[in-house]
């Protein structure tokens, strides 16, 4: 990516983080950079284009803030970790996050391997429970609503009541880890028991 691009990137990412995804555009993104709108076309195919370079910049910040937050741990302090950075991703980058959400069209494979990469690293932080099949994606996609919801209800000014929020994202993620650690003990011995017989 060369200079020019990188700087329209890092502004229409404080762009989509100020006023959301949607109310994207190119002549806005012009102005905010200084420049006339035909001179990003050199840069850019479109709009198209250009959330689509913020989805793969979304996914890899994102993977690399999870990835640091959980350098060195494992187990339920791991997913705990990587469940907080997430949450505290998504709240500071609102816009850019939203590029990430949309599943890439399946011949852009640079944008897929993005994904990949993503719930690679999610899932090594859930490889302590040792989930097989179906558990592991269940799991998985159980990781990602947990943050998704809870952050989309909090942004909309929904969640109201004067209990604090933090503590009650605190209450959802222990009950994820337990419910994880239900499920692998439930594995574990099915799988042991099948072993014996």
């Amino acid at each position: 990516m060369d200079t020019a691009q990188t700087r329209l990137l890092k502004g229409a990412t404080v762009l989509v983080n100020q006023r959301g995804l949607e109310e994207l555009s190119m002549s806005e993104l012009a102005q905010a950079l200084n420049v006339r709108t035909p001179t990003l076309y050199s840069h850019v195919a479109g709009l198209g284009d250009l959330k689509r370079l913020l989805a793969l910049h979304g996914l890899a910040e994102l993977d690399r803030t999870m990835a640091r937050a959980t350098i060195g741990i494992s187990g339920p302090d791991a997913v705990r970790a990587l469940l907080n950075a997430y949450r505290e991703f998504v709240e500071k980058n609102p816009g850019l996050y939203a590029a990430t959400v949309p599943t890439p069209p399946r011949a852009d494979r640079e944008w897929s391997a993005a994904v990949d990469r993503l719930m690679d690293t999610l899932l090594a932080c859930l490889q302590y429970y040792d989930l097989r099949g179906a558990e592991k994606i269940h799991a998985l996609r159980g990781l990602r609503s947990l943050v998704h919801g809870f952050v989309s209800l909090e942004s909309s000014g929904a969640l109201k009541h004067p209990v604090n929020r933090n503590d009650s994202f605190a209450w959802l993620v222990e009950s994820f880890l337990a419910a994880l650690e239900k499920k692998a003990v439930r594995s574990r011995t099915k799988r042991t028991v099948g072993v014996r017989t």
